[in-house]
């Protein structure tokens, strides 16, 4: 009888604890984009399967199975899961997790598109509810795009979480993708968690694009420890549009900063902007970096938290400007 191993003999340990999950009743897919075979079982590294897709299509839904997405090498051609066409998750308790150094910023585990397309949309969505996605990246970039509203990161499902991923957009050099529909991450379900997680891109500049992360119709999505970084010449620029949520959406610790003192750089007038918010948008800690203020005027349904436990709609609160060091 061929013995299972364990996660303490496949070197595991770390990964699977720091992503929160000890143990399973369901099954452990191995992806390894590079030197899988989706001929393969996947149910052991060395007979990995070569594509998410293929890891979705052997999952069932509900029984937490886990895909482990490999970072074979430090280059992006040998480890990414390209991908040629818009790719859904959208099994309920299916989780991803990636199996590398795992940092905030530039995980070899993930997904991008294929050089060779140059269509795709949405590349990476989560329709599915409860699922865990960690230790991975999703950048759309690399190619002259024809999408007229491309992001890369869409989560329409229900109470995901999120851990140590990297969601960029808008990642075409030749700024194909720089339209305004164009997203790092577009949030249309509830009661999602973003945690530890790098959203945004400060490679390519955003002159069209209006915002990084666009929200809407959902409640109660948390962002905690996040960075929203950009790189804009667009004053009107935004780090964070909540067209439209119930209850509230929750910054926590998060830090959201405009590229400075790049060419065409600018200062965008506010880094956060509400529609149509039926409840508020919470700011507690963080920081705001390279925008004018947190929001470009008064705004009611944006509330900031200071350390020292004013809530309030002031100007400048928690802004980090040349200006407020003294000589």
């Amino acid at each position: 009888m061929v013995k299972r191993k364990n996660y303490i003999e496949l070197g595991l340990i770390p990964i699977i604890n720091a992503a929160g999950l000890y143990g399973t009743q369901g099954n452990i897919f191995h992806v390894k984009p590079y030197h899988g075979s989706d001929a393969n079982d996947g149910r052991s590294p060395d007979r990995a399967i070569k594509t998410l897709s293929k890891a979705l299509s052997l999952s069932t839904a509900d029984h937490n199975d886990i895909t482990l997405l490999y970072a074979e090498s430090n280059t992006g051609t040998l480890t990414f899961d390209y991908l040629s066409a818009a790719f859904d998750w959208n099994k309920d308790g299916c989780h991803i997790v990636g199996v590398g150094a795992g940092p905030m910023i530039g995980s070899r585990a993930g997904v991008r598109n294929s050089t060779s397309v140059a269509t795709i949309e949405d590349l990476f969505t989560v329709s599915a509810d409860n699922c865990l996605i960690a230790n991975i990246s999703v950048f759309q970039g690399d190619v002259t795009s024809t999408a007229t509203s491309p992001r890369a990161a869409i989560v329409s499902g229900m109470r995901n979480k999120f851990v140590n991923c990297q969601l960029s957009g808008c990642g075409d050099t030749g700024g194909s993708m720089d339209t305004a529909g164009a997203r790092s991450l577009a949030v249309t379900g509830a009661e999602n968690t973003f945690q530890h997680c790098y959203i945004g891109l400060d490679t390519v500049i955003r002159g069209t694009m209006t915002t990084e992360i666009y929200l809407t119709t959902g409640a109660r999505n948390i962002f905690e420890d996040c960075m929203i970084d950009s790189y804009t010449s667009l004053s009107t620029f935004k780090a964070v549009t909540v067209g439209a949520s119930d209850r509230f959406v929750l910054f926590k610790n998060c830090i959201f900063n405009a590229v400075q003192n790049i060419t065409s750089a600018v200062a965008p007038t506010g880094a956060i902007a509400s529609g149509s918010v039926n409840g508020s948008v919470l700011v507690m800690g963080g920081g705001v970096f390279g925008y004018v203020d947190v929001t470009s005027a008064d705004d009611s349904k944006t509330l900031i938290l200071t350390h020292g436990a004013l809530a309030a709609n002031i100007i400048d609160m928690g802004v980090a400007k040349g200006t407020d060091i003294a000589a």
